[in-house]
């Protein structure tokens, strides 16, 4: 059966069509291609933040090789990389960033390349890659705290504040110039985790504001001042054996002596590598051992050091005054 509409019918369909498919048109001509460059936790989920973002298009995820983990050693992708996956998103996790790798990421066209914490230095000739520029989300407000220690080393020197800065991404160890940058406040309770919270909601803030600028070129950035440049220690650094404070030092502040101190070191090191300590108990009647606890949570009060939650090795978490009526210290 042939259905023949009057013109006027006729011309508005088409009409309509035509508007659909320029609209169509010219959004795919203003989309700019991202390739996100991540690994951790808080980085999939920035990227999650970002996904509905309208002037981009993340054409490709670059994160860190799957690595062993748990008790059985099984191959794990990264936590951006799960999201990718989950997200059906283009997944590359090169070994190296070297030409043969580069070549992949050529084919994406990329306009932009926004790097969270991904976990690898990145050469320049990747960086010049993009169209529009590489960029970077650092939690610190540099030029303060330079490195990936960022975080641990604002709580363990007991500032009253830290932030997000955007930049654009060199050579050089968070060196680039600053787009935009937001503050945090640190407060004493503050562990690395809950710091790292609430760093990352101002980081999906600022790219909420920033990446359509980004978008449109037409952003503005200013150099860091090299005076006020300070450097974090390695993350290598950061080990099972550097988190130990010795027992006198927790005894001590149990009493006011360097309490704020000692706190602060302890929620530097929390959770992970997670500060501890050597505890002598008495073992039978005559004999003493060396236990070691983990130090999970502890606060001040009236100026003093209180241990609220411990753990000894392949038990559960206890009160610090549950721990005291089993072992006499």
């Amino acid at each position: 059966m042939h259905i023949t509409f009057p013109f006027n019918v006729r011309f508005r369909i088409f009409y309509q069509y035509r508007i659909r498919i320029v609209f169509l048109e010219y959004n795919q001509t203003m989309l700019k291609n991202l390739v996100y460059f991540g690994s951790p936790e808080f980085s999939a989920e920035i990227l999650e933040s970002i996904i509905d973002t309208k002037l981009i298009n993340i054409v490709g995820v670059v994160t860190t090789p799957d690595m062993p983990q748990g008790r059985k050693q099984t191959l794990t992708a990264s936590p951006v990389g799960q999201l990718a996956q989950k997200l059906d998103l283009p997944t590359y996790k090169p070994t190296k960033l070297d030409e043969a790798n580069l070549a992949h990421i050529k084919l994406l066209k990329p306009d932009i390349f926004l790097v969270v914490s991904y976990g690898k230095i990145i050469p320049k000739q990747w960086l010049d890659l993009p169209a529009i520029g590489t960029f970077n989300i650092h939690f610190s407000l540099l030029p303060k705290y330079r490195g990936a220690l960022c975080i641990s080393e604002a709580i363990k020197n007991q500032d009253n504040e830290t932030g997000v800065t955007l930049m654009v991404m060199d050579e050089k160890l968070d060196h680039g110039p600053i787009i935009s940058q937001a503050k945090v406040t640190i407060v004493v309770n503050d562990d690395v985790a809950s710091l790292t919270t609430k760093l990352t909601q101002a980081a999906t803030e600022i790219l909420r504001h920033k990446l359509p600028e980004i978008c449109a070129q037409n952003f503005v950035y200013t150099p860091q001042d090299e005076a006020l440049a300070t450097f974090t220690p390695s993350h290598k650094t950061l080990t099972h054996q550097s988190a130990f404070i010795p027992s006198n030092k927790i005894i001590e502040a149990l009493t006011g002596i360097d309490s704020p101190i000692v706190h602060a070191l302890i929620r530097s090191l929390n959770p992970e590598p997670g500060a501890w300590t050597s505890i002598n108990v008495p073992s039978g009647k005559t004999n003493r051992v060396d236990l070691e606890v983990k130090i999970f949570k502890t606060s001040l009060v009236a100026g003093r050091l209180v241990l609220e939650t411990v753990q000894l090795p392949g038990k559960n978490p206890i009160s610090w005054k549950q721990f005291l009526s089993g072992h006499k210290i």
